[in-house]
């Protein structure tokens, strides 16, 4: 006689199903996961953020100053950096020049001078979206343009100028090469 094949009860179907579930849940996740991964990142596209290893989040830049004063008015009133801190009992000037970007200015620390004085600081490379339009709106406010907006090799279009105390400050746009 051939063996009987009993049915589970429903008891018995019950549990298996509860002691299954979170495996169930925790593969469901996985598949959401990879298909919302997949599905927000186009392929071919550079990522959002920059890789590192690090944990970078923004980029701040200290320069030494001569006179905040005339640099606070170059980049607040005539550049139009708008988003900005000064400290006077610190002679501090912060100003935010993009989401994750800053530049910093304060007097010279002590030493010798030529230790803190501009040209050998680097030049702040400032990217804009209209490099001749910006120079137009400047040269209005009477902001020299000491090389008028030029295309380089490597791609973008390039206006360089200098702030009150003589750092070069290059306005650049990018453009498609051709």
């Amino acid at each position: 006689m051939a063996a009987r094949r009993t049915r589970p009860s429903r008891t018995t179907k019950r549990v298996a199903r509860a002691r299954a579930a979170p495996k169930r849940r925790a593969a469901a996740s996985a598949k959401s996961r990879a298909r919302a991964t997949s599905s927000t990142k186009p392929r071919g596209r550079a990522p959002d953020r920059a890789p590192d290893a690090i944990g970078f989040i923004s980029q701040h830049m200290d320069y030494t100053s001569h006179d905040i004063e005339a640099v606070k008015r170059f980049y607040t009133r005539l550049l139009g950096f708008s988003d900005f801190q000064y400290l006077p009992a610190n002679q501090y000037l912060a100003v935010r020049t993009g989401p994750t970007s800053s530049i910093g200015f304060m007097p010279p620390m002590p030493g010798p001078p030529e230790d803190w004085r501009p040209p050998r600081e680097p030049t702040l490379y400032l990217f804009v979206a209209d490099v001749d339009r910006a120079c137009r709106e400047l040269e209005s406010r009477g902001v020299v343009i000491d090389r008028p907006p030029a295309d380089m090799p490597w791609g973008h279009r390039v206006a360089q100028l200098r702030d009150p105390e003589g750092r070069s400050v290059t306005l650049a746009q990018n453009r498609r090469r051709r």
